[in-house]
């Protein structure tokens, strides 16, 4: 059994799941990440979710009438997000915040204000690895960039008045599920030293949209995720016990269709 000195453990580290590198002197052993198993309490609450969905689908009253039609439009957004797992972010790309831009179709369906929306945006930043020894960390110069792209799929309801500034503006509130692709990709690293997940969880949001037009309008909203067991099964995320890849974020969009 060979004693190590603390210089000569040394962890080149990355912010995600898939790979640390232990340097045993001049050898380098590569441990890849083990799958992460999803609690039994992620599954219910995956299945609450998509049952509260096939509500808001497919629970209008039997008797109702509607005057109403589908409306269906889409929009393209733009915002900003900040990481719940500040420390790993920050140690890896130098921030937990930055910018997304996305878009998406949303369907109004003819009962209560009820809709449903299919969205999908997208961050993307560079940092470098970084290198932790005896509880300091260093940056390599190594680069590497981190892309995440979330789907969210969204039931809501929102409120249209009649009369005043409330035919024209429209409070919204949703939630529903959220499938976040994450990739990581550093130079010169090999497929299995770079990482390509997907991992599930869900999303609340808020916000209202403004009619400039019939067909034209502007909106704004915050909404709040949680991705949980995405971090922390390796890397620098697990140095530090961070395991969420959700956040907060705010958007903005302009939305087209009645």
């Amino acid at each position: 059994m060979t004693q190590m000195t603390p210089m000569t453990q040394m962890t080149q580290m990355t912010l995600g799941p898939q790979m640390t590198q232990m340097t045993l002197g001049p050898q380098m052993t590569q441990m890849t990440r083990t799958p992460s198993r999803e609690p039994a309490r992620r599954r219910r609450r995956t299945a609450l979710l998509v049952a509260i969905l096939a509500v808001l689908l497919a629970a209008a009253p039997a008797s109702a009438q509607a005057k109403e039609k589908l409306r269906i439009g889409g929009y393209a957004m733009a915002g900003g997000i900040t990481f719940a797992s500040s420390e790993s972010f920050d140690a890896v790309l130098g921030t937990h915040s930055g910018p997304l831009f996305g878009g998406g179709a949303r369907v109004g369906l003819p009962w209560f204000g009820l809709f449903v929306d299919l969205g999908a945006w997208r961050f993307k930043d560079e940092g470098e690895r970084v290198l932790q020894a005896g509880g300091t960390l260093y940056k390599l110069g190594i680069p590497v960039t981190i892309t995440i792209t979330p789907i969210e799929l969204t039931g809501g309801w929102q409120f249209h008045g009649r009369r005043g500034i409330w035919r024209r503006l429209g409070p919204y509130v949703g939630a529903g599920l959220s499938s976040y692709s994450y990739k990581e990709t550093s130079t010169f690293a090999t497929t299995s030293e770079n990482a390509d997940d997907r991992f599930s969880g869900y999303h609340l949001l808020g916000g209202a949209e403004y009619k400039v037009l019939n067909w034209l309008g502007i909106a704004g909203e915050a909404a709040w995720s949680t991705i949980p067991d995405a971090l922390g099964t390796a890397g620098i995320s697990k140095e530090f016990g961070e395991t969420e890849l959700g956040g907060t974020s705010f958007r903005m969009k302009i939305t087209v269709g009645r």
